[in-house]
């Protein structure tokens, strides 16, 4: 647990630098391809989609309470159906607001934390869903192209991750699923983690359109495989180019 407790520590470390190294690059016109990707490479291989989510941020200069409300009320107002909660804890300022529709719930989270100079303040939105096709793909591309003109003034990257699972223990997957999907994402791995019950692996693919320059090698996609529960299933997480949901 301890391990796995690091492990996440580093991946949110790692975040921060993508957000720095590559926040401001334009997205690409439809920004759910890759996440269209992912999803084919799992039921390619008989696994089930049971969720994805699509989440994009930007800093925001807010240098005072005042300024964080001002932020605050300009964003109610252009989105006055999203039920809003604002709260503060720890310092930290949070509106939070939510729409929730049949396929999917949108988030839209405006922060603000204090710091030695000024506050480090972000624009958030994440939608995300259980169910996956193509029908979805397209609508969901339209929110988030909708959300991306009206919301940031930049053109943050999105970060796409989905979950799936197998009905095989980890073992099996790892010898036989695992090399077919990185051989379909057309997928070279770049780092490894294994424990028991649990494998991680850092790869780069030539399918996936943002990548993560490292020291010697570049990365755009992460995969997560855990065993599930005490059954004989396999749960999997894919994200690019890093996974930002827990699994």
């Amino acid at each position: 647990m301890k391990k796995n407790m690091t492990y996440f520590l580093v991946i949110g470390i790692i975040i921060c630098f993508v957000f720095v190294i590559i926040g401001n690059k334009m997205v690409s016109a439809t920004v759910t391809t890759d996440l269209e990707k992912l999803a084919e490479a799992i039921k390619n291989e008989k696994g089930k989609i049971t969720g994805w989510s699509l989440y994009t941020r930007e800093t925001i200069d807010i240098s005072s309470n005042e300024e964080w409300l001002a932020q605050v009320q300009r964003v109610k107002k252009q989105y006055p159906a999203y039920d809003w909660k604002l709260s503060t804890e720890n310092d930290e300022l949070k509106a939070i607001g939510f729409s929730k529709k049949r396929d999917y719930v949108e988030t839209i989270k405006i922060l603000s934390t204090p710091t030695k100079n000024q506050p480090q303040s972000y624009l958030i939105y994440e939608v995300k869903g259980t169910v996956w096709n193509n029908q979805i793909g397209i609508k969901i591309n339209k929110r988030i192209s909708e959300k991306m003109e009206v919301l940031f003034k930049q053109k943050p990257v999105v970060f796409s991750c989905i979950k799936g699972e197998f009905s095989d223990k980890i073992d099996k997957v790892l010898s036989s699923k695992l090399s077919n999907l990185m051989t379909s994402l057309k997928a070279k791995e770049e780092e490894a983690l294994m424990e028991k019950d649990f494998y991680s692996i850092s790869a780069y693919s030539s399918k996936l359109e943002q990548s993560i320059p490292t020291r010697n090698h570049s990365m755009n996609m992460q995969i997560g495989l855990r065993k599930k529960g005490l059954g004989a299933n396999t749960s999997i997480v894919i994200g690019t180019p890093i996974i930002t949901i827990e699994y």
